[in-house]
């Protein structure tokens, strides 16, 4: 036995420094594994990533592949169906005069302007007054410069100016009483229109829809080849609306059922989206 304290010291020491190496080479041989199964989990997160890719592509593919096979048995039905079955007919509408349209167009008119306020009004009056009161000024102006003496230069301009600010101003139109009435009245007349359109145009459809005939194409492209289930008088609610829209605005086309979408802000830009949103809603699977 070694009893010499130093000695014992470094052969504890020594000890110590061999347990630190193994324990530095287990620690190297853990992290050596940890990083491999790291790539591992790396390279198979990516072969899964890949393959998940591929899969999505081929349900993208088959998705569309549907959808063209779908497209193909619509024309094809209706190939079918146009030897055999009466048409529907949602393009003409004399019992749907232009007297009746121009009401519904009057009436959107009427709700489209703000009516406005008796502060409002108040302000365009006292507006006009101040415009009449400068120009009787600007007429005094004018008359003055006739008499004027040759030496009387900035009395000249002066009289000018006066004249020359009432001509580069406009009048303001004076407020009319009488536009909340009319518009009132006009928004009556028009409700009125637009429900008899409605019931006209819904009872066609019905009909059509009772005895199969067959859509336009214009029809079944904006609004499929029929109600889907459990949906028909939202569906049926829809179809008025975009057959009293081609009506309203003379859209004609055989194949677009709405036309191209308005470009200024106003009810008939937010109507064909609307109906645009909710088309596609009925055409969806």
């Amino acid at each position: 036995m070694n009893i010499d304290p130093l000695k014992a010291l470094e052969s504890k020491v020594e000890l110590l420094k061999k347990e630190l190496k193994s324990l530095e080479t287990r620690v190297d041989d853990v992290q050596a594994d940890a990083a491999q199964n790291q790539l591992s989990q790396t390279n198979q997160l990516r072969d899964n990533t890949r393959r998940l890719t591929k899969t999505d592509d081929r349900v993208a593919e088959l998705a569309e592949s549907v959808h063209r096979l779908e497209r193909l048995l619509v024309a094809l039905n209706r190939k079918v169906r146009a030897g055999e079955t009466r048409r529907a007919d949602f393009d003409h509408w004399p019992d749907l005069d232009e007297d009746l349209i121009a009401k519904i167009l009057h009436g959107q008119d009427a709700y489209a302007r703000r009516p406005q306020t008796p502060q409002q009004a108040k302000d365009v009056r006292r507006a006009i007054a101040e415009y009449d009161r400068r120009a009787a000024e600007a007429i005094e102006a004018a008359e003055a410069l006739t008499h004027l003496p040759p030496n009387a230069e900035s009395l000249w301009r002066k009289h000018y100016r006066q004249w020359r600010a009432i001509t580069t101003r406009q009048r303001p139109e004076a407020p009319d009483d009488d536009t909340h009435a009319r518009d009132s009245a006009a928004k009556s007349v028009g409700n009125e229109a637009v429900a008899r359109a409605r019931r006209q145009i819904r009872a066609r459809i019905e009909d059509a829809v009772a005895h199969d005939l067959l859509f336009p194409a214009w029809f079944e492209n904006a609004l499929g080849p029929a109600a889907p289930p459990g949906k028909a008088d939202v569906w049926l609610y829809t179809a008025t609306d975009v057959v009293l829209y081609r009506l309203l605005h003379g859209i004609t086309s055989p194949a677009d059922a709405l036309g191209p979408a308005p470009q200024d802000e106003g009810h008939r830009k937010d109507l064909h989206a609307r109906l645009t949103n909710e088309c596609a809603e009925h055409r969806r699977p």
